[in-house]
């Protein structure tokens, strides 16, 4: 008897044990995605409606179809100005500012993706904060970039070589903390999407975003400060 009441004791304290585990290690995650929010291929969002930012810029923003993150958007007379976009464009060939497509051409998983622009400053803020932070995201080059870096262009001279490199820094909300990744290295550039672990940031409420380059001249980087962002993976706190 007192051998079966320490057998029934050990499975007990063991399944306990079991469940308490499972309970703290699985989390729910969710991914922000826009797919279904442009009904043209190759198209991109253009905000119609926003607060002034300064002389040249108005500020807009627009969340995923799952209304799990936001991101900032800045558009002028002429068009998209810094920031984020959406996009489900696929040219991988053309180079100039215009092109805005990611050199991968599509998404992680769909068709549609952000591209970014630093010619403004760049968030992606959690929209409940409270039950989600971030745990991970996609990254690739934007066409404008990569073609800038392998071909060279008017403010990349003959493209990159030996010593070149362009970095993105993903911060945190104060930039207290810091996540980096290189776009482009040497001769070697990006050219597919990339999964990074943000959980080193900590609880996440907003998403800021750098670039630095090896090419600069006085008013700063001349590589082209644009990148592409998909798989934006939130995780339960």
């Amino acid at each position: 008897m007192r051998k079966l009441s320490l057998l029934f004791l050990f499975v007990s304290v063991f399944a306990l044990w079991s469940c308490n585990d499972d309970n703290e290690t699985i989390k729910i995650e969710k991914v922000a995605s826009f797919e279904g929010l442009l009904t043209q291929p190759e198209s991109e969002f253009v905000a119609t409606d926003g607060e002034s930012y300064n002389e040249y810029y108005e500020q807009a923003s627009f969340s995923d179809v799952n209304q799990l993150i936001r991101c900032n958007n800045y558009f002028g007379a002429w068009g998209f100005g810094g920031g984020f976009t959406y996009t489900n464009k696929t040219d991988v060939t053309t180079p100039g500012f215009t092109n805005i497509s990611a050199i991968t051409g599509k998404g992680v998983k769909g068709s549609t993706y952000l591209t970014c622009a630093l010619s403004n400053p760049p968030k992606v803020t959690i929209i409940n904060p409270e039950k989600y932070t971030i745990k991970e995201a996609s990254f690739t080059n934007c066409v404008y970039t990569y073609l800038a870096m392998k071909d060279g262009d008017g403010m990349t001279p003959n493209g990159f070589g030996a010593g070149d490199w362009l970095k993105l820094t993903i911060y945190n909300q104060d930039k207290s903390k810091s996540v980096e990744l290189m776009l482009g290295e040497n001769t070697n550039l990006l050219n597919q999407w990339k999964s990074v672990n943000l959980q080193s940031l900590g609880e996440v409420t907003e998403l800021q975003f750098e670039m630095s380059s090896s090419r600069n001249n006085e008013w700063g980087m001349t590589t082209p400060g644009y990148f592409c962002m998909d798989a934006i993976t939130l995780i339960e706190k």
